[in-house]
């Protein structure tokens, strides 16, 4: 059963920026290392989020982060060797629900919202935003465990009833996605975008219980060259977008 947090500890914790390892480590694929996450904590949720190289310029991954010690992350299109509709940055998101072992609270005992933003290469336009919850949803291939799980113990779940199931009795999940995973998706929304372009990304990872924002985590991603144009304050969407099934890594 979840734990209720107060609506003023909430607000005292829920925007805290931090930056580093997330909890318990990396339990995604392998050849992962920690570190250089942008996170959000509060109520006993860790949220965070950052950008690596996806694609070097030999076409495979590096742990190379680029990250300027903040939240933002910055990327040359020129140093990387991506398929046509890749960019050769991806973007890492980790979940814990309970990552001081104290509360109980499984990853279902929240709702997520991730928005995916980007901005024109002359800085004049934010694109609209795609949001979806990444963790309430029908199915989803994340990485999925505890607070003692590794990259050799994780659980993916085979089908939508297994799903069901982990993220009702775990309290870790996580997945690093490519903005050109969501190109073609029928959305409208990202669609059509080029992901090597030249320009800025946004992304934001929100945890509600019920309206009440428990812990939140931005990252901005420059593509050089880097608009000019400044922007800021996008402000928390209310509205939960289609989840759906994204292709893993």
């Amino acid at each position: 059963m979840k734990t209720v947090i107060a609506t003023s500890a909430i607000a005292l914790t829920a925007m805290s920026a931090l930056g580093g390892d997330v909890h318990p480590g990396i339990i995604f694929g392998s050849g992962n290392a920690n570190g250089s996450f942008t996170l959000g904590t509060g109520g006993g949720v860790e949220l965070g989020l950052r950008a690596k190289t996806r694609y070097n310029s030999s076409g495979i991954p590096e742990n190379t982060f680029n990250w300027d010690g903040g939240s933002t992350y910055s990327f040359d299109p020129a140093n990387g060797n991506p398929p046509a509709d890749r960019a050769m940055w991806n973007f890492e998101w980790s979940i814990n629900s309970d990552v001081d072992d104290t509360t109980g609270n499984d990853l279902n005992d929240f709702v997520y919202e991730l928005a995916l933003f980007r901005v024109n290469a002359d800085g004049t336009d934010l694109a609209d935003a795609f949001v979806f919850d990444p963790i309430n949803t029908l199915y989803g291939d994340h990485s999925i465990g505890d607070n003692l799980t590794t990259a050799a113990t994780d659980s993916i779940a085979g089908d939508a009833s297994e799903y069901a199931s982990l993220i009702s009795s775990n309290n870790v999940a996580q997945n690093s996605w490519n903005y050109g995973f969501f190109n073609g998706s029928g959305t409208g929304v990202l669609e059509g975008i080029n992901p090597s372009a030249g320009g800025t990304y946004i992304i934001r990872l929100t945890a509600l219980d019920g309206t009440d924002i428990v812990a939140s985590s931005e990252i901005t991603v420059n593509v050089v060259p880097v608009p000019t144009a400044a922007f800021a304050g996008l402000g928390l969407l209310g509205v939960l977008g289609g989840a759906r099934v994204i292709r893993r890594r």
